[in-house]
């Protein structure tokens, strides 16, 4: 019987073998350098339990095609001479054709993904009710053309453009009218003001819509290039960059005596101007049956998405408990000073608050913010969070830390130009050294844990590494923050999902699901799922980081029966 490997050509071996994505991974991934079975199932996201026997087929299939070869010593695999041939042909062909491995889309919502033409399709199909046959024509259409355009990154109103023109070319006005943009597609228009309906906030509309022309005009003109690029990559990220422009990221207010009816006032006129946090620190007493009216009046005004934050003083604070409204206990939160309260008060005040569900921290610094930032000379307000992918800069760096180190400032350093730049602008707002910038991370224990090598527990090099990335990182912004930007361990989670979900694309997601789970990176320095040898190691690993971030650090606990 014929059809075995022996009576197959070297071109059929040659072919079959670079037939399977996995095979082409293999080959891309040693074209960087030599690397040993392990490390190669690593890069590939494989387990070596579970795919074992796949990925030694796959190495037997590319051997026996004499594409890659093995060190008899070292048992490192690299390419042969005839894989980089048969590799560089493959480049030349996907630059012959006009085609990339991927083209890339900038999504509206910052993300980046591989083209898709079915999503065209059921975009046509959704918003201009196209009929099925016809959305999937005109996808095919846009996707020649899009082909032909060899642009790095698509963007998404590039696409509906050029969508646009088709739907004209072929005598579709009337659909094209659906897909038409009004600084934002009409779809999207649309979906804000039945959401407006249903909550009958006129502000939830304007910020919706407006945010989407700032997010885009804020990309586009205001960030240095390579900001932009390094944004919308995943490399870093700035929040809330849908209200940069304009507005700030928290505000804290003091209340030193006087009308409590003038602060709030002032609270509700410029709600919209703070994305997250309005903060207010009592200096003098009030009542506490004024105190819950008020706070009822501010949280029932409050924009969506915000949280009244409040620093009281020991006795208004059980008072106010007491008091507060069930309505009301999301939209609050406690901010209490431990240096205030003996060790018996402390217990009894955490039952009482645990059981009212309210967001709370615990804090030896008077002037952090609910959401864990704080600001070094007061200054009343934070302007934006600028977030550096610590894991994204490990991955890229092939557990090298030195390089990894180097991507890091280099990455710092154009983030904090931006973020000066925003507090420039700021300042023409709300004056001069009255707003501050942060400077964070996500991923650093996934980080830590790439480059120290991947351990059940986290070890005393993990930690140790962390130290060293934390260390640089803020050296660096001491340098390049001229005393207007700080380092504080907590991101935005929306930074942390967009960082996961973007570099599922650039690694694999099987690699990233390994190294920090389907959901997001880690946004606080150590994570309640890092896993200690005990208790005492947990905190001695916050005790050498927390010195590091001098505008917040978090320690999340759980506190069990």
């Amino acid at each position: 019987m014929s059809g075995g490997p022996e009576d197959k050509s070297s071109m059929e071996i040659i072919l079959d073998s670079i037939s399977s994505p996995i095979r082409l991974k293999i080959l891309r991934n040693l074209s960087r350098k030599e690397m040993g079975y392990s490390e190669l199932m690593e890069a590939l996201g494989l387990e070596r339990d579970r795919d074992a026997g796949k990925f030694s087929y796959h190495l037997k299939k590319l051997l026996t095609a004499e594409l890659i070869e093995v060190d008899q010593r070292s048992r490192k695999y690299s390419l042969s001479r005839r894989g980089e041939l048969i590799l560089e042909h493959l480049r030349k062909l996907e630059r012959d054709l006009g085609e990339r491995r991927m083209m890339i889309v900038r999504r509206s919502d910052q993300l980046i993904e591989p083209f898709d033409k079915s999503k065209i399709a059921k975009a046509l199909v959704r918003e201009a009710k196209l009929t099925p046959r016809l959305a999937e024509e005109v996808a095919s259409i846009a996707e020649r053309k899009l082909l032909d355009l060899k642009i790095d990154y698509l963007t998404a109103p590039l696409i509906r453009e050029l969508v646009n023109s088709i739907l004209l070319d072929k005598g579709l006005e009337r659909y094209r009218h659906m897909l038409t943009r009004v600084g934002m597609p009409v779809y999207d228009v649309s979906r804000i003001l039945k959401r407006f309906m249903e909550l009958k906030d006129y502000r939830f509309f304007l910020e919706r819509s407006s945010g989407s022309i700032i997010r885009e005009y804020t990309i586009l003109n205001m960030l240095p290039r390579d900001v932009a690029e390094e944004h919308l990559s995943g490399r870093i990220d700035i929040y809330p960059i849908s209200s940069w422009l304009i507005g700030l990221f928290a505000r804290r207010y003091g209340f030193e005596g006087g009308e409590m009816v003038d602060l709030l006032a002032e609270i509700l006129c410029s709600s919209l101007s703070v994305r997250k946090e309005v903060m207010i620190e009592f200096y003098s007493g009030i009542k506490p049956e004024m105190l819950v009216k008020i706070l009822s009046t501010a949280v029932t005004h409050l924009p969506m998405g915000r949280i009244l934050s409040l620093k009281l003083g020991n006795h208004a604070l059980d008072k106010l408990i007491q008091g507060i409204q069930t309505s009301l206990r999301r939209r609050l939160g406690f901010i209490i000073d431990l240096s205030e309260f003996s060790s018996k008060r402390f217990r009894d005040l955490e039952e009482k608050i645990h059981r009212l569900g309210t967001p709370h921290i615990y804090t030896f610094n008077g002037g952090i913010l609910l959401s864990g930032y704080g600001v070094w000379d007061r200054s009343p307000s934070i302007h934006s969070i600028g977030t550096v992918n610590l894991l994204g800069a490990a991955l890229e760096s092939r557990r090298n830390l030195d390089e990894m180190l180097e991507r890091i400032g280099e990455r710092v350093t154009n983030l904090a130009s931006a973020l000066l730049d925003g507090l420039k602008l700021m300042e023409e707002i709300y004056g001069k050294n009255r707003v501050r910038s942060i400077i964070s991370f996500a991923g650093l224990m996934e980080a830590s844990r790439y480059i120290a090598g991947s351990t059940p527990t986290i070890s005393e090099e993990v930690v140790s590494t962390a130290k060293t990335i934390l260390k640089s990182l803020a050296e660096c912004v001491r340098k390049v923050g001229d005393g207007k930007i700080g380092v504080a361990g907590r991101c935005p989670r929306s930074a942390a999902k967009r960082f996961l979900r973007i570099d599922s694309y650039r690694f694999g997601e099987d690699l990233l699901a390994k190294l920090a789970g389907s959901e997001m990176y880690s946004y606080l320095p150590i994570s309640a799922r890092e896993r200690f040898k005990n208790i005492g190691d947990r905190f001695e690993a916050d005790l050498e980081l927390a010195p590091l971030m001098r505008s917040g650090y978090i320690i999340s606990l759980s506190f069990r029966k």
